[in-house]
């Protein structure tokens, strides 16, 4: 069984209570386990229009889907090793009951593109602190008996920009890891758009579960990872753990 990250822009639309129509676009992303592409997005699919039952149900559009596979690896400080999700999962539930969410330390506001470029890493682990700018490294967790998880996806190159004159193409729905269809009642959406407003949903290559003191450290490690790959100079974002779907149905 593979495991994906899927993002989506949806349109959210109901009738309150109060007979408004309200209506809204957010962004949603889960980690799907399923035995192939088309079926973990039809588990995504599912999961994002599930809506408590009640007189008035929300009603969603999928405007944009991006997927990625992840790296069949948990990368951490000490090593890494086979992706084992009942583990995770039972490991992730440990750490957030034992230790408080503090986002400032674990690192989500740290631009790592910047701060960990594909052209930096003669550095270790050990010297990286002293690598960091201090505005940056004072906030952050150093201590290695802390450890996070962390959500790391391989951004694909955004499409050239428009000649002079010409009118830029709307970036639909996007499909499945296997080019799978797009939904059908998609709306078009602009990478203008989405670089403005939805930023994680734009196209990814890759996705990685890294465990690491703090978000520079773990995107140090993939970093180090991709540095002989044809993505290593693709962009990245990190993002926090937020549970996975599926694998009661493995």
């Amino acid at each position: 069984m593979n495991a994906y990250l899927f993002t989506a822009v949806a349109t959210q639309s109901q009738i309150l209570s109060t007979g408004v129509f309200w209506t809204g676009d957010a962004l949603s992303s889960q980690i799907v386990l399923g035995n192939s592409p088309d079926e973990a997005q039809q588990r995504f699919e599912a999961w994002l229009r599930a809506t408590p039952e009640g007189e008035n149900p929300v009603d969603v559009t999928i405007r944009k889907i991006s997927a990625a596979q992840f790296v069949d690896q948990l990368f951490t400080e000490s090593g890494n090793a086979p992706l084992d999700w009942p583990m995770i999962l039972k490991q992730a539930e440990a750490q957030l009951e034992a230790t408080a969410v503090d986002a400032l330390e674990q690192g989500y506001w740290v631009d790592v593109d910047q701060v960990v470029r594909p052209d930096k890493l003669s550095f270790s682990a050990g010297t990286l602190p002293s690598d960091v700018p201090e505005d940056i490294r004072s906030e952050l967790n150093w201590s290695g008996d802390k450890q996070f998880l962390f959500v790391l996806s391989v951004l694909a190159p955004l499409p050239p920009s428009p000649e002079f004159g010409e009118e830029p193409e709307p970036d639909a729905a996007g499909p499945a890891a296997d080019g799978g269809e797009a939904a059908e009642d998609a709306q078009a959406i602009s990478i203008g758009e989405l670089l403005a407003n939805f930023p994680a949903a734009l196209d990814k290559e890759a996705a990685a579960l890294i465990q690491a003191r703090n978000s520079v450290v773990a995107a140090w490690l993939w970093r180090r990872y991709a540095a002989n790959t044809r993505v290593a100079q693709n962009q990245i974002r990190i993002d926090s753990w937020s549970g996975a779907i599926g694998l009661d149905e493995k």
